[in-house]
């Protein structure tokens, strides 16, 4: 199909990664049109629908996705709904092309603060029925507040999430999706190396989608 074809049945182009690293650098992009998402490459290399699949597969495994009846689609348990659960998916995906790794949250949500010796740690309540997370953390940090604040927020920005107050936060379909905070936590303490890290993205990104006459559709 052509660009155009793609995006009328598919829907917005989330991301796009220029080089699969594991599978002979074609270029993979995720799309979304709700309730689904889907997974794409105009490659015709022998074995890329088995790829497709596989980083399909991925996304359902680290981000708390469900699979859809079509290999390289799938979709979230609120179905997406007016774009609920989009905004986390250029990380999702290039988690889930770029890496080979699992998202473990056998021991809960938790990562290393950056900025201290905390270790960060997201606790989920139900409260009153919203499914609620509440950011802490535990070591030694000179104003750990702070730190929670600008975790919130990072996870607001990245996440899409609706704040409940300065410490606490929940997905807007209120659904409960603890692989999906675990993914964006290490993205969320440290925000001024994300962003340098999407603006390089983005470069990229838009060298690849004029080489495939994105910028003329």
């Amino acid at each position: 199909m052509r660009p155009k074809e793609v995006i009328s049945k598919y829907g917005r182009c989330i991301e796009l990664i220029s080089m699969d690293p594991f599978f002979n650098e074609v270029t993979i992009g995720l799309f979304f049109k709700e309730p689904l998402i889907t997974v794409y490459s105009y490659s015709k290399k022998d074995g890329l629908e088995d790829r497709l699949k596989q980083i399909r597969d991925r996304i359902v495994d680290i981000a708390g996705a469900l699979p859809s009846d079509n290999f390289n689609q799938a979709t979230f348990p609120c179905e997406m709904k007016d774009g609920c659960c989009s905004s986390p998916l250029r990380f999702v995906v290039k988690e889930a092309v770029m890496k080979d790794r699992p998202n473990d949250i056998s021991n809960g949500i938790s990562h290393k603060d950056l900025r201290s010796d905390m270790i960060l740690s997201i606790n989920h309540s139900l409260k009153d029925g919203i499914n609620t997370y509440t950011v802490s953390g535990d070591g030694n940090a000179p104003k750990p507040e702070i730190r929670y604040r600008a975790v919130v927020n990072g996870l607001l920005k990245y996440g899409g999430f609706e704040k409940i107050d300065n410490f606490s936060f929940k997905l807007k379909c209120n659904t409960r999706n603890d692989k999906l905070i675990n993914l964006l936590l290490p993205l969320a303490r440290n925000i001024s190396a994300t962003e340098e890290s999407l603006a390089a993205d983005d470069m990229a990104g838009q060298m690849t989608t004029q080489s495939l006459g994105f910028a003329a559709n």
